[in-house]
């Protein structure tokens, strides 16, 4: 049971990243964007601000947590190896995404106030979204890979 500590630590940190993720999109954005203008732009941009020194660290240790179980000493073989190999890639691939796609986007949200939104605030966020859901999708797509993983050891 001693080996299986790190895969579950692997999903639980995993599964914490897809949970807030999912909030974000799912629920967060949402009833932001019914909030009048004002509002809206400020927690907007204060929660690009904490997710932007947050994320970093909580999605790179997530992967690494992730890659140490497909390293000889993970004691995964077979096909676990094969799933937490996908899910780690998965992972990866999903902090490059986010350094090209939402992680620009997020800086410039983190510089706005009601009074100094640029024309296309709107496009901007929409882009974000778009970017934050696909990005929910594969995490949680490798939080189900590494479930399975966990189930096949």
């Amino acid at each position: 049971m001693d080996n299986a500590i790190p895969l579950i630590l692997a999903l639980l940190v995993l599964g914490l990243i897809c949970g807030s993720e999912f909030n974000v999109a799912a629920f967060g954005h949402p009833v932001l964007n019914r909030q009048p203008l004002e509002t809206h732009i400020r927690i907007r941009s204060s929660m690009a601000a904490l997710f932007g020194r947050v994320m970093p660290f909580w999605m790179v240790g997530s992967t690494l947590l992730n890659l140490s179980l497909i390293l000889p000493f993970g004691h995964l073989t077979g096909l676990a190896w094969r799933f937490a190999a996908i899910g780690f890639a998965i992972q990866a691939l999903m902090n490059v995404f986010s350094l090209l796609g939402p992680v620009p986007i997020n800086n410039r949200i983190i510089k706005w106030t009601p009074q100094s939104l640029p024309a296309n605030w709107k496009t901007e966020e929409s882009r974000w979204d778009l970017y934050h859901w696909f990005r929910t999708c594969c995490l949680i797509a490798a939080f189900l890979l590494l479930a399975v993983s966990l189930g096949l050891r």
